[in-house]
């Protein structure tokens, strides 16, 4: 399952260095496909984060959020969830990916976390952060936190919203009560990945 899982994420999060380092590339999904990838969809509250060394990785960031609002993933809303993001720094030494989301002590984010052997991992760079926003009547809404130098490819209509609370809780929903992915990629590894 873990395998099955990094093949999709792997496909999904394609980061390809184009030029020298100023470019990251993923691959556009629906907002239901990111859910179908992803081990956890939280609304949460930044309250800590560091760098960390990955012998596998490199520099990363180890992001810790309180769960504020759960989506999907079996975690409870005031419980800490700790993913990492593929930039960071330790010591004087730092590891930049262009596109990466960038977090901040307090800020409030929608997050869509995959696991990549046994490690969580924001989905797809920035692709898979949301700001969360106030609509005119207070109410929760999430608009795409996407970060200069990440080129998002493929066919998908990516929506950067914003996308009311509701409405994004309903397509996560979706996504969990029909498994099958909308991208033909995607829809043909898992077929292949079942298979086996």
């Amino acid at each position: 399952m873990t395998r099955a899982r990094w093949t999709l994420g792997a496909a999904a999060a394609l980061v390809l260095a184009t030029g020298l380092a100023s470019a990251s590339t993923v691959i556009g999904l629906s907002i239901e496909d990111q859910a179908r990838l992803s081990k956890y969809v939280v609304v949460g509250r930044v309250i800590g984060q560091h760098g960390v060394e990955d012998p596998d990785n490199g520099i990363e960031t180890e992001v810790t959020i309180a769960v504020k609002n759960v989506l999907k993933g079996d975690v409870r809303r005031g419980e800490n969830l700790v993913f990492h993001t593929r930039s960071g720094e330790v010591g004087e030494e730092s590891s930049q990916a262009v596109g990466e989301a960038e977090f901040h002590a307090g800020q409030l984010a929608l997050v869509f976390i995959e696991e990549i052997d046994g490690r969580l991992y924001n989905l797809g760079l920035s692709m898979g952060v949301w700001d969360v926003q106030k609509d005119r009547r207070g109410r929760m809404q999430f608009k795409r936190a996407l970060r200069d130098g990440l080129e998002v490819v493929g066919d998908a209509l990516i929506e950067n919203g914003p996308i009311s609370a509701p409405a994004m809780r309903g397509r996560v929903k979706t996504s969990i009560q029909q498994p099958a992915f909308d991208n033909p990629m995607l829809r043909e590894r898992a077929e292949t990945e079942v298979s086996r």
